[in-house]
């Protein structure tokens, strides 16, 4: 059987899109909406569903019986929390550093990179004082949209902490562009305005953000290491997806061209449904080209809540249950086999998914004036010589009880992560038109909590001081 691991920071997203729980901005709901059809792709493609219970205990029982589909696995009792404790002493390991207004560590860096946000900070005025803080650097107005709607994803991550208990240090090292260390008492050179007297450290969205990429950072290592240690396959809302790429590609041992060079195949030819993305034989991936079902399914019902119930309806129909034999068989060769023996095997019957999704695309696609929109279902099978390289979960000296589904695998196995290009699946949302609007006619905004409100920096203006700016 296949299983497909779902985060918690999805099913909220789920909720928040079916008007169960309140956004604390609207800048979320396209990347909800991705996390939704996520979730959607793993009802049609996958036999079970597992989630890790940790959801906050006065909401524990109303999470799980809104998702009653699900299996939730404890955590003590399946053994996850010595894997919860390596992932958050991996995440401490980062050291958060702005050093002329951009983030120079480079799991930051190659994340913002692909996720193509150019993110900066300056110094600007507010009460008479300097306060750092948070850009977009772009002139695009489309580009600044796709920034806001990251940002506010990556925001919601300290939300997460919160919902399942967990704490992330917000510390960041700030250093200017002539390599002083900004602290207390710091004045900003070449400042046009009084004598350049600032706060002296991080404002308050810019430590917001650094704890949620902190926080990003620990749940991507986690369910990472819990889909190794499941033999699950994971589904994570998007914004984690990109952080794991980052993760699994230098943990691996992929290099540092791993991660664009999914990015970059996801974005060839639809028909191109096999990619070869470690030419060492340590990964391989499948790639699906589908509808976005998700919009299919919200003109059908015209009902965000209804969504769900009827992808579980139509997951019985013959195009998907066709679809789950094959996608089985292509997992049991890749694990029996190797990539190298199963890649003759593997091929046809990827040719035999490929017809399947034309059908499907047919049968669930919608038309928009930019014709059927589609996204991709890209499985990144990762060998076992690959996750070997993953940091091993500490022996903790007892018998563990492990799920059932686990007691019929074969050891040594790969496991698999599911990737999405959320650039250009953002884009894809905004194509939807009137399944947009349906998709988010149920998300309501919670107005008594302050949300962040991005600021565009145009590049001609990044190094240049003004009465109310100065660079960092």
């Amino acid at each position: 059987m296949t299983y497909a691991l779902i985060d918690n920071s999805t099913l909220t997203a789920i909720q928040r899109i079916q008007g169960d729980v309140l956004t604390k901005s609207k800048d979320s709901i396209d990347a909800d909406i991705v996390a939704l059809e996520n979730f959607i792709q793993a009802i049609l493609f996958y036999d079970e569903i597992v989630a890790v219970d940790d959801y906050i205990p006065e909401h524990r029982d109303e999470r799980i019986a809104s998702f009653p589909n699900v299996r939730f696995l404890n955590k003590e009792k399946f053994g996850l929390e010595p894997i919860e404790q390596k992932s958050r002493e991996q995440a401490s390991e980062l050291k958060p550093e702005i050093r002329g207004g951009e983030f120079v560590n480079e799991d930051f860096k190659s994340l913002f990179n692909m996720l193509q946000a150019h993110i900066v900070c300056t110094w600007d005025i507010n009460s008479s004082v300097y306060h750092l803080t948070l850009k977009n650097l772009s002139d695009n107005p489309d580009e600044f949209a796709n920034y806001g709607n990251i940002a506010a994803a990556i925001f919601w991550k300290l939300s997460d902490a919160n919902d399942s208990g967990g704490r992330a240090n917000s510390e960041v090292l700030l250093v200017d562009r002539f390599g002083k260390r900004i602290r207390e008492g710091y004045k900003v050179p070449g400042a046009k305005w009084g004598d350049g007297t600032s706060t002296g450290e991080a404002s308050a969205a810019i430590k917001a953000f650094v704890a949620s990429l902190v926080w990003l950072a620990n749940r991507s290592i986690f369910y990472t290491l819990t889909a190794k240690y499941l033999q699950a396959d994971t589904f994570l809302y998007p914004i984690r997806q990109a952080c794991q790429k980052n993760y699994i590609s230098k943990t691996c041992n992929y290099g540092l061209d791993y991660s664009r060079n999914i990015v970059d195949k996801l974005a060839s030819s639809m028909s191109q449904d096999l990619i070869d993305v470690h030419s060492g034989g340590l990964s391989a991936a499948t790639a699906t080209a589908l509808p976005v079902v998700s919009a299919w399914l919200a003109r059908e019902t015209g009902d965000p809540s209804q969504i769900i119930k009827s992808a579980y309806e139509i997951r019985e129909e013959r195009e998907f249950v066709e679809a789950r034999e094959r996608l089985r068989e292509v997992r049991r060769l890749f694990d029996e086999e190797g990539i190298a023996s199963a890649n003759k095997s593997v091929v046809k019957i990827v040719e035999e998914i490929q017809k399947a999704s034309n059908d499907i695309r047919i049968k669930y696609g919608i038309q928009t004036r930019q014709g059927v929109p589609t996204t991709k279902m890209v499985q990144v099978y990762n060998t076992y010589a690959a996750v070997n390289q993953l940091p091993q979960v500490p022996d903790l000296g007892v018998k563990i009880k492990l799920p059932e589904f686990i007691y019929n695998l074969k050891e040594p196995r790969g496991f698999r992560a599911v990737y999405r290009n959320l650039s250009e699946d953002l884009s894809t949302v905004w194509a939807l038109g009137e399944a947009r609007d349906i998709l988010g006619s149920r998300v309501v905004e919670d107005k008594t909590v302050a949300s962040y409100n991005p600021k565009q920096e145009q590049p001609k203006f990044r190094r240049v001081h003004s009465s109310w700016k100065s660079p960092m």
